[in-house]
């Protein structure tokens, strides 16, 4: 899908006034730009109709669909609502979260696409499958897949409230990250539109850590396997601290074999690790009785913020619940005691 720029005030209003036959059964009448002094300016007067009931409304428009600039809008809409008028936001997509806000503010919305949501008490119409048409450009196109997903997953392990931007890309580099200080303060401005983070004279603040893994688990996508060796390992999982020819710091247990550590199971399946070059291993190649898979991968994301025990490294448990999650219905059901573990619920 192509990635639009982002649409003006007024060149959302003339898409809109352009494009109003495709809201059937629900008619555009009329869209009047004029003002109303009511504490703040409506940018038109929107008239609809729907059974031969007209109502009008006072439409304010927003160009951007980010949660954070949304709420703004609803609270003035709220707070004006109070004068008995109808109210109407227009946007380029009513996104599923606006549609949550509206609801919840009991307000009324509509997008270029042909999607609304009208409630007033003399009328009722929703439609929302029609696909965006529009999509915003941003500068990174998804701050919850590959590196810059490293300063979502920051807060997630650190569980703390950060002062500045920079103590937040130190704290990726000491977590074995690497992300530029210009895309750390992208992603985190793009964060605090989503409301899930809070930015304040205080700091800057983790608020819907369960969203943030959501979206992060939405757009994961496993490591690149460049080769895989299977090996025999003298005693397995405990074989793996002295085994001769892996590779210093430069391999992990995945994060689907990491589970054992994060949540009781039970699991009898060969070990799965990364490494960055299988080196002298091939000296424990057994096609038949294996019990370790040793993956190349020159991604660097699965490393971040591994955890060492005793000779081990292990993947982090954001790392565990991403792969867990994306795998079938029994690793799934074992990605739940992990989830648990991200947010510091006893096993």
């Amino acid at each position: 899908m192509p990635i639009s720029r982002i649409l003006t005030e007024k060149e959302v209003l003339a898409q809109f006034e352009s494009r109003k036959n495709i809201y059937a059964p629900l008619q555009v009448v009329s869209v009047e730009r004029e003002s109303v002094a009511l504490g703040y300016m409506p940018a038109a007067k929107v008239t609809l109709a729907l059974q031969n009931r007209n109502i009008s409304f006072l439409a304010e428009v927003k160009t951007r669909t980010a949660p954070k600039i949304i709420g703004e809008s609803l609270w003035r809409l709220r707070s004006a609502a109070a004068s008995g008028q109808n109210f109407l936001l227009i946007v380029t997509y009513l996104t599923e979260t606006i549609v949550e806000m509206l609801n919840q503010e009991k307000l009324s919305g509509i997008d270029l696409n042909g999607n609304y949501l009208i409630q007033v008490p003399d009328m009722f119409a929703m439609r929302l499958d029609r696909k965006n048409d529009f999509p915003e450009s941003q500068p990174i196109r998804n701050v919850f897949a590959g590196a810059s997903s490293l300063v979502g997953r920051l807060f997630l392990a650190a569980g703390r409230r950060f002062n500045s931007v920079n103590e937040v890309f130190s704290g990726i580099q000491k977590l074995g990250g690497s992300l530029s200080l210009s895309a750390v303060s992208k992603v985190l401005k793009r964060l605090e539109e989503d409301l899930i983070i809070g930015k304040s004279p205080a700091g800057i603040t983790l608020l819907q850590p369960e969203k943030l893994l959501q979206k992060l688990g939405e757009s994961y996508r496993q490591p690149r396997i460049l080769e895989s060796l299977k090996l025999n390992v003298p005693e397995g999982l405990a074989g793996l601290k002295g085994l001769e020819g892996l590779p210093g710091t430069g391999w992990m247990i995945s994060g689907e074999s990491s589970a054992r550590r994060y949540t009781v199971m039970a699991d009898d399946s060969a070990l799965k690790i990364y490494l960055m070059d299988h080196g002298s291993l091939s000296k424990y190649q057994d096609d038949r009785f294996y019990n370790v898979l040793a993956q190349k991968t020159v991604d660097l994301f699965p490393y971040f913020d591994a955890r060492e025990e005793q000779g081990l490294r292990w993947a982090s448990p954001v790392q565990c619940w991403l792969e867990l999650s994306r795998l079938d219905k029994r690793e799934r059901e074992i990605a739940a005691g992990v989830r648990d573990s991200i947010f510091g619920k006893p096993k």
